[in-house]
């Protein structure tokens, strides 16, 4: 058996031995090497159809001849799209780090391993575009990504890379072709794992990692110039955000030969550090018998020699190194021909990475004096001023300045921005940006030769040419013909430019005016009612003027003159009204009027009926708890020429929880509208209004005589949260807001039904500030035409303010009052107010009223078509909470105990979801022991399966109409109940016993026929409870029950010979 298992497993190209010590492979890099794509072979990815991959995996791929890696002999292997293959088994399509992620791999080489895909400028896929093959050319396997790109910047990236396994050597080799520079459109995925992993992620012995980042900020290192990472997780960067120039060079190639010598993994802390050399020591890898060291400068992309290699010892002493100058290291162990991969670059304590800014050491500075105490001064938006305090040993030649917008410490061999002379602490810097942050260092300057190093970093901010305005406000209203624009001075500014326009940007008012103060006033009055653009910038005797942000004002309105008109219907608040909430500091737009914007709910566009953008409108939604003044003020209108002053408007408030036209009320119904106007005493309500309505109403309010010839100020004001009770059902729309002349007959107002009975209802109305002589006249109809002059009303010289409009149930009815001032003149209709007639309660509507429902077989056998139209709700269910208008029905349960309630639609119906409770106990003291919703079986009618009953008991079971919205709209209307069980179920015309006797007919009416008596020794007949209702002994061929009720009965055969048959019988 074990034979055969390890036959199976070298098959599979599994190895039986550990690939490790893959660290030992030597390595070499690089370039100007040819790049020969492959087009034979098979491609894998995209697959079949598709014209895309991204995180496919391949299927085990053999090889011709096994190929050794790690010094096991691998017969297959596995791609990646993200840029790497496997042996051993297949990676997850979502690793995207090969060398530091192991699964249930046993190797892994990686030449782009990160979240790859594919170009994105390939849409289609033709032959020679994006794609992933292989092809085994027999003396090496090789595997290609064409047109291939991390995932997150395939818009613009185009990269083209081999992996070569060569089966003679157990040579890796990874080769890139023709690839763009890095994208830009994100960072993610921008550091992918380049290099080779055996069966384990130990990184001391068993991978081999290269790695390459923006050490020092903007190296100009490319691929090409990678060094050994310094743990399983390094990685390589490509991001064009980062830096573009760490890319990937055409013809660069990776390569890694098997060996046998691992390569120095352990440094120990760097000593002896001097202006120009130090000490760097490490602990030998097993066989290592000697080493080469080089070194670089940071900022340098080669290397060079020390002058002792091969050195034999674990120590090496660098001399002749430049003074204050950052270094990094690395070391290859040696043994005999065979060469390690360089180590990775260690840091000066020699546990950490020396791969970054701090390298592996930094040589003493000859200028040993420090510079401390910067500060800046005397910052114009281009120029500034900055000092230092002297060193303790001042430095022969001065100092040096280095300046930046980047917070990054300067490089030792970096170019200053300026220096000053023996003695002097301070430099004046010129040339500045406005409105940026600049860093700055200052070093000592010893000899011309030796620097010290650079100071810790200070900054300033050089002020904006753009002046902070102090007046007038951003968006002010109500501001003089005359105003006066004022700002602060910005310091090292000579002048300023003012720009003032009718348009955003415009200058048609102010073109460049220079002002030499800090402020303006203009020299001619400006219109009213207008908004002005500005703008304000500063500048320089080096710097011009520059674009700033454009604010605005608008001038005071001028009073305007009645008849006055406003119809909302510019999308945008009108000139000179204005909305504010005094009484709230959020800056949400909805504790403001709105303009725009839909209204949603009871005031949807289904509802209201007109578009958006054509109301005003105060919307209901969050936030609206202690949100009571939601204002909306009009300009000031003198309302002299009017005899009798009259402000009409429209508004809209329909309270639902339903956009449908169908009103779904709740509990939250509770916004109010307030007109009030205000001649300079004081505001003073003039009309309030909570009530609902499907339709637009007009109101109309006669001002008092105190007001004719006064100038006034109309305030609609909206509380959102009236009792605490607010909610985001109520919103409220307002429309034509008119100050005009009264009309010689005035409507009246506030239409409104009440008393809403099965039979009719009550209107509803106020009487005008001057009732008419001759009362009011009412007009109905069934539909929504409005009357006009010449309709007849059906009640003419109503006195009071209410009449009663009888009607049927189920009918919708529109009803307009008008006042009748006299023969010749009657106001405008007023309307119209809509209500539909409800249906009076049915029987059921209550326990007590509960329908008798007779038990079947199946549901079609007694079903019941009944309806719930003017139900009640009371109750409760527990299965359902959004439930109502409930009819209820008996149940006497069968000999079985077991009775099924269900329910199902009617074709036409409103009712289309029912809930379906069930109760035990009697009317007025019920338990609720069952409740469905909607029927398991599928649907959203009801079913309630009861097991167990007392048989002869009575249930009561409850329909309900859902009145939630989820699923659509439910009313009230007609519906089938059934009570069944399975125990009862009969045949058509007859039921036949064992012995073959036959009853019929069945159902009977007076005579029941057996159709053999002659075994029949007695006949007990009994009701489903239970009950024994007759008893017949030596029966003959007719059985006499004409004394029975209607029902369903069970008929029991004694036997002569003892046995016994029951058969279920039906009394018409």
């Amino acid at each position: 058996m074990k034979k055969i298992l390890l036959a199976c497993m070298m098959a599979l190209g599994i190895g039986t031995f550990a690939q490790t010590n893959v660290a030992s492979y030597s390595f070499v890099k690089s370039t100007g090497v040819t790049y020969t794509p492959i087009t034979g072979g098979t491609k894998l990815f995209p697959s079949g159809t598709n014209t895309t991959y991204d995180n496919d995996v391949s299927a085990a791929i053999p090889l011709s001849s096994p190929f050794t890696f790690g010094g096991v002999a691998m017969n297959s292997v596995y791609v990646s799209a993200n840029g790497f293959i496997t042996f051993g088994a297949a990676p997850g399509g979502t690793n995207y780090t090969p060398l530091s992620t192991l699964g249930s791999t046993t190797g892994a080489i990686s030449a782009f391993g990160q979240d790859g895909g594919f170009s994105s400028t390939d849409t289609v896929q033709p032959s020679g575009n994006h794609e992933v093959r292989y092809e085994d050319l027999g003396t090496e396997f090789v595997v290609q990504w064409q047109d291939h790109a991390n995932y997150f910047n395939r818009s613009t990236e185009r990269l083209n890379f081999q992996i070569r396994l060569v089966y003679s050597t157990g040579e890796i080799k990874i080769i890139y072709g023709n690839c763009t520079d890095p994208g830009t459109a994100s960072t993610s995925g921008t550091t992918p794992q380049v290099g080779i992993r055996g069966n384990s992620t130990t990184f001391a012995s068993n991978v081999s990692p290269l790695m390459i980042g923006n050490v020092p900020t903007g190296t100009s290192c490319d691929w090409s110039k990678a060094v050994t990472g310094n743990s399983n997780a390094s990685t390589m960067l490509f991001s064009g955000t980062t830096n573009a120039s760490v890319k990937i060079p055409n013809g660069l190639q990776f390569s890694w030969m098997p060996g046998t010598q691992l390569p120095v993994r352990t440094f120990a802390a760097t000593t002896a550090v001097t202006t120009n050399g130090a000490t760097v020591s490490w602990t030998a890898p097993t066989g290592a018998t000697a080493y080469n060291v080089q070194y670089r400068a940071l900022g340098s992309c080669d290397w060079t020699d020390f002058t002792g290699n091969p050195v034999s010892t674990t120590t090496a002493s660098l001399s002749g190194l430049n003074q204050n100058t950052t270094y990094q290291v690395q070391v290859q162990a040696l043994n005999g021909g065979l060469q390690a991969m360089y180590s990775h670059i260690p840091n000066l304590a020699g546990t950490g990475n020396g791969y970054a800014t701090a390298g592996s050491f930094t040589t003493l500075a000859n200028c040993a004096s420090t510079v401390t105490g910067l500060a800046s001064s005397a910052i114009t938006p281009d120029a500034a001023t900055i000092s230092w305090t002297a060193s303790t040993t001042p430095p022969g030649n001065g100092y040096e300045y280095y300046y930046s917008t980047s917070a990054t410490t300067p490089l030792n061999s970096v170019t200053p921005s300026g220096s000053t002379t023996a003695g002097v602490v301070t430099a004046n810097l010129s040339g500045l940006t406005p409105n940026t942050t600049y860093n700055y260092w200052v070093r000592a300057n010893c000899n011309g030769v030796d620097k010290g190093v650079w100071s810790s970093s200070a900054s300033f901010t050089t002020p904006s040419l753009c002046p902070t305005i102090t007046a007038p406000a951003a968006g002010a209203t109500g501001v003089s013909t005359i105003p006066t624009i004022t700002w602060t001075a910005i310091n090292g500014a000579i002048g300023y430019k003012v720009n003032v326009g009718t348009t955003s940007g415009g200058n048609d008012i102010v073109n460049n005016a220079d002002v030499t103060g800090t402020s303006y006033t203009f020299a001619s009055p400006l219109n009213t009612s207008t908004k002005y653009y500005y703008t304000v910038s500063g500048y320089t005797a080096n710097t011009a003027a520059t674009t700033c942000t454009v604010r605005d004002f608008t001038t005071i309105c001028s009073v305007l003159s009645a008849p006055y008109s406003e119809t909302f219907s510019s999308g945008i608040l009108p000139n000179c009204w204005s909305t504010q909430n005094p009484t709230s500091t959020s800056t949400d737009p909805n504790v403001k009027w709105k303009f725009t914007g839909n209204a949603d709910y009871g005031a949807s566009l289904a509802n209201n009926g007109r578009a958006s953008g054509t109301y005003a409108w105060v919307d209901a939604s969050s936030p609206y708890t202690g949100i009571h003044n939601v204002e909306l003020l009009s300009p000031s209108i003198n309302l002299t020429g009017l005899a009798v002053p009259y402000v009409s408007f429209e508004w809209f408030k329909n309270h639902s929880t339903s956009t449908s036209t169908t009103v779904s009320p709740s509990s939250y119904d509770n916004n109010k509208l307030t007109l009030d106007i205000n001649d300079g005493n004081g505001w003073v309500t003039i009309f309030t209004g909570t009530t609902n309505s499907q339709l637009w109403r007009s109101e109309g309010i006669v001002l008092a005589s105190n007001y004719i010839g006064a100038t006034v100020q109309l305030r609609f004001s909206v509380d959102k949260d009236v009792a605490g009770n607010g909610y985001f059902y109520d919103d409220i729309l307002l429309d034509n807001v008119e100050i005009k002349e009264a009309p010689s007959c005035l409507s009246p107002n506030s239409l409104a039904f009440s008393n809403l009975t099965s039979t009719g209802a009550d209107i509803n109305w106020m009487a005008p500030t001057i009732p008419p002589a001759m009362g009011y006249d009412v007009y109905y109809s069934s539909n929504n035409t409005a009357p006009t002059g010449s309709t007849i009303p059906q009640y003419t010289g109503i006195t009071g303010t209410m009449q009663n409009v009888p009607g049927t149930s189920g009918s919708t009815f529109y009803v307009w009052v008008r006042s009748n001032c006299s023969v010749s003149s009657q106001s405008t209709w007023v309307g119209p107010v809509t209500y539909t007639i409800p249906f009076p309660p049915p029987a059921n509507d209550i326990c007590s009223g509960a329908i008798s429902l007779t038990v079947g077989g199946v549901f079609a056998d007694n079903a019941l078509t009944t309806s719930n139209a003017g139900a009640t709700t009371d109750g409760t269910t527990s299965c359902q909470s959004n439930r109502g208008d409930n009819v209820w029905f008996s149940v006497i349960v069968p000999a079985s105990g077991n009775v099924t309630v269900e329910t199902k639609g009617v074709t036409g119906s409103g009712l289309l979801d029912t809930v379906l409770s069930a109760h035990s106990g009697t009317c007025g003291s019920l338990t609720s022991i069952a409740c469905n919703d909607d029927n398991p079986a599928g649907g959203v009618y009801s079913i309630v399966s009861l097991t167990g009953q007392t048989p002869g008991s009575t249930l009561y079971f409850s329909v309900w109409r859902y009145t939630g919205t989820a699923g659509g709209v439910s009313t009230n209307g007609q519906f089938q109940i059934s009570a069944y069980d399975s125990s009862l179920a009969l045949a058509t015309n007859e039921v036949k016993t064992k012995k073959s006797l036959n009853v019929y007919p069945n159902p009977f009416s007076e005579v029941l026929n057996i159709s053999d008596a002659t075994n029949v020794k007695n006949v007990l007949v009994t009701d489903f409870s239970g009950r024994l209702m007759k008893t017949i002994p030596n029966p003959g061929s007719e059985l006499h029950l004409g004394e029975l009720k209607q029902g369903m009965y069970l008929v029991t055969l004694e036997m002569k010979d003892g046995s016994k048959q029951t058969i279920k019988a039906i009394k018409k």
